[in-house]
């Protein structure tokens, strides 16, 4: 009889640890389900208070995935763009991607026809005051718009920019000079050079 217990004794518990088997793995489906309905949804956010109240064990990796699922969906509800299924969720932060298409589409968008700024509208006007050079000038900085800006009409604003700097060439044309002929004609003067010194060096 004592051999017949025993056997019994095993069989009551090889069925406690088949049914705890069994009951952890209708947990794990639960949780593989959750996280597929999730993934099938496309970032619907997980509701965890939920998954508490029904009794499901919440892991970390549950957690995480719905605070991320929950980013995603914020994210394609304010600006419209999704993290594609290739990026790791936990790896990407879906604001920043977002941002950064943004800044993209924006780089390689076409320019429209009136969009110029002020300062090309600067260069384009500039005058050298001879045509050949204004010429030179616009094709080496790439302005399309040769006849348009020889033949514009100058108003009173232009006129005023196209005089200061005319002046400012003129000075900076006259800082230079001088400052070629210091170099050129005083050479050898400062750092303890001077026409005294210059004595001493025949004595």
């Amino acid at each position: 009889m004592d051999a017949q217990e025993a056997l019994a004794r095993r069989l009551e518990r090889a069925k406690k640890l088949q049914e705890q088997r069994e009951k952890e793995m209708v947990e794990k489906q639960k949780q593989q389900e959750i996280a597929a309905a999730a993934a099938a949804t496309g970032g619907s956010v997980l509701n965890v208070a939920a998954l508490l109240a029904s009794g499901t064990q919440v892991t970390p990796q549950i957690a995480m995935a719905a605070q991320m699922a929950a980013l995603q969906a914020k994210a394609l509800a304010e600006t419209g763009i999704a993290v594609p299924s290739y990026y790791n969720p936990a790896a990407v932060n879906p604001m920043k991607f977002a941002e950064q298409e943004k800044k993209r589409k924006m780089l390689w968008q076409g320019k429209k026809e009136g969009d110029k700024s002020q300062s090309a509208e600067i260069w384009e006007k500039l005058n050298f005051g001879n045509k050949d050079q204004n010429v030179k000038f616009r094709k080496l900085m790439g302005i399309k718009s040769e006849d348009e800006a020889g033949c514009s009409s100058v108003d009173e604003e232009s006129y005023k920019t196209l005089k200061q700097q005319e002046e400012v060439f003129r000075n900076l044309d006259a800082q230079y000079e001088m400052a070629r002929s210091q170099t050129h004609t005083q050479r050898g003067m400062g750092l303890g050079f001077t026409s005294s010194m210059r004595g001493m060096d025949t004595v």
